[in-house]
């Protein structure tokens, strides 16, 4: 259950896994939940199958699904205000997701009615594996593994100050997984009674091979892959970049014309040996050729929170450095072998003075540098690796059963 893939954007890394699981399994289904446009699927192997979830988006349309499962509905929220607190931010939130999750679950039961051997395996901690839990609450023998990422872990990241459902969800599914050491030691501290449940298995990418050596020009390359998002401070590199005393040619991939539009409004006057260029939304496969082909000294990433970026990932794969602050799992993936790990909270010159002294230090263009960069991917973040683990894992969840649907 993922919440786009494979239509629209976002979910890349997904990508990557599906081919491994449709490699292990012999059939998998995919239900995506949070889609607006449905009409260019990304492609998908020829034993995976698809299943079309529309969302209610008009006002009548959520009243509709509200009423129409009213008191089982009225009997949920009831349940789970009672469980994360009773604010209005949740309130308004449940009112929307409960009766979508009973639309899914009706979904995903009618799936499982042809199933033999089987597992449910949500990609995120949200209302997909609340939906699931449901269904197993109704038919405990089956078994449900769910993945939390960063949103759908952090409360501090949720404007309501938490994430909905994770009570109901952690007490029934059989795993939790975590993709990074961080996000498990948050998990199992806040929720200890089920952290006998708890895993890591990292996320992973494919073998790019390193980057071929390049003549590195003067300016010092540096590279961005994020949205435009608030969390994602780039405007704090573009500050940062401007108070740095070498010269730089920065490239950002990620976000919409609109909001780089208005990005490059609201910069300061540029010191005339910083050169910008942005890329906008791409192809994943125009990054990877940008990397594969031009000469890059490290990408920089400055967000607020994180779990452990895959665009971090992508980059050490081809032996690019990486600089970042020390927040969520980025530690586990920038360490001296990699890169730069500041402390977050510095102010602007501050980051600004660390940039200089690792560019001037001459590591991002030392070939032994950049090896072992890429020697901490193979390591740590291989897709063949770090997917095989995790299917390892799925398999022995599987569960045979027939059952009814509703």
């Amino acid at each position: 259950m993922t919440q786009k893939y494979p239509f629209e954007s976002g979910e890349e890394f997904l990508a990557t896994e599906l081919i491994h699981l449709e490699q292990a399994f012999d059939r998998v289904i995919v239900i995506p939940t949070a889609v607006r446009d449905f009409s260019h699927p990304r492609p998908t192997g020829a034993n995976t199958q698809v299943r079309i979830v529309k969302n209610p988006e008009s006002a009548k349309g959520i009243a509709i699904a509200f009423i129409s499962r009213l008191f089982q509905t009225l009997s949920l929220l009831s349940s789970e205000l009672n469980k994360s607190g009773w604010n209005l931010k949740l309130l308004k939130y449940y009112f929307y997701h409960i009766p979508f999750a009973l639309q899914i679950k009706s979904i995903i039961s009618k799936e499982l009615e042809s199933a033999g051997e089987f597992v449910l395996y949500s990609y995120w901690m949200d209302t997909n594996a609340f939906a699931a839990s449901l269904l197993k609450n109704e038919n405990p023998e089956i078994k449900l593994v769910v993945k939390s990422h960063g949103g759908d872990l952090y409360n501090e990241r949720q404007p309501s100050g938490g994430v909905a459902f994770r009570e109901t969800v952690y007490a029934v599914a059989d795993s939790l997984i975590f993709i990074s050491e961080h996000g498990y030691n948050y998990a199992s501290t806040h929720y200890p009674s089920y952290s006998s449940k708890m895993k890591v298995y990292r996320l992973g990418v494919e073998d790019s091979s390193i980057s071929p050596n390049l003549d590195f020009p003067e300016p010092f390359q540096i590279v961005s892959c994020s949205s435009l998002i608030p969390l994602k401070r780039v405007n704090l590199i573009a500050k940062v970049l401007n108070n740095c005393s070498v010269p730089i040619c920065w490239t950002h991939f990620g976000g919409e014309d609109l909001a780089i539009s208005a990005m490059n409004n609201s910069l300061p006057k540029l010191r005339n040996d910083l050169e910008i260029k942005w890329k906008g939304k791409v192809r994943n496969e125009e990054i990877q050729s940008f990397y594969a082909n031009e000469p890059i000294d490290l990408l920089i990433n400055l967000s607020s929170t994180e779990g452990i970026p895959v665009s971090m990932m992508e980059a050490i794969s081809f032996g690019i450095p990486v600089f970042a602050n020390d927040v969520g799992g980025i530690s586990e993936v920038v360490q001296c072998a990699t890169g730069e790990l500041i402390p977050d909270g510095l102010s602007t010159t501050e980051i600004a003075s660390h940039l200089d002294q690792f560019l001037l230090s001459g590591k991002t263009r030392n070939d032994n540098f950049r090896t072992g960069v890429r020697r901490f991917w193979e390591q740590n973040y291989s897709a063949e690796q770090n997917h095989q683990q995790l299917i390892t894992h799925l398999i022995t969840q599987t569960f045979t059963r027939s059952f009814p649907t509703e």
